[in-house]
């Protein structure tokens, strides 16, 4: 009965994640030719990011440019979004300057009424919300 309910646990994450950590330890990774396209992101040093559509994670990945992956196209999502990585989402302290962000809530968040967004002071603090994917400086829009 243990291992049913850690299994089930095991397929609720899998489908509930969004982002991706791309591999660090510089190994090879063999990827095949799948259509599951995802939104490759690399940060900046300014604080930018520069993000790149792939046709998968694998193949995201093994060019060695990409820190972690978001599901489906770059282009399918705002311009000006700026999404939350693996990291930040797991921030357990923010500064408190006042610097508004509106985050975007991943798949797993069911909303009655479109934007299912939340407002919070700073980047920081939106991104560390439980199921923030990605944010937009500024207030959230109606």
């Amino acid at each position: 009965m243990r291992k049913i309910l850690i299994l089930a646990a095991l397929v609720c994450l899998t489908f509930a994640q969004n982002v991706q950590e791309c591999p660090t330890d510089g190994r090879l990774m063999k990827c095949v030719v799948q259509q599951q396209p995802v939104c490759g992101i690399r940060s900046l040093t300014n604080g930018k990011q520069i993000k790149e559509t792939f046709d998968n994670y694998c193949i995201a990945c093994s060019i060695g440019k990409v820190e972690y992956t978001v599901e489906g196209k770059c282009e399918s999502y705002p311009a000006e979004a700026k999404f939350c990585s693996p990291a930040q989402s797991q921030a357990l302290a923010c500064t408190r300057e006042y610097d508004p962000h509106c985050g975007y809530f991943n798949k797993t968040v069911q909303c009655l009424v479109p934007p299912c967004a939340i407002e919070q002071s700073n980047r920081c603090t939106t991104c560390s919300t439980e199921n923030v994917l990605y944010t937009v400086r500024g207030n959230c829009r109606n």
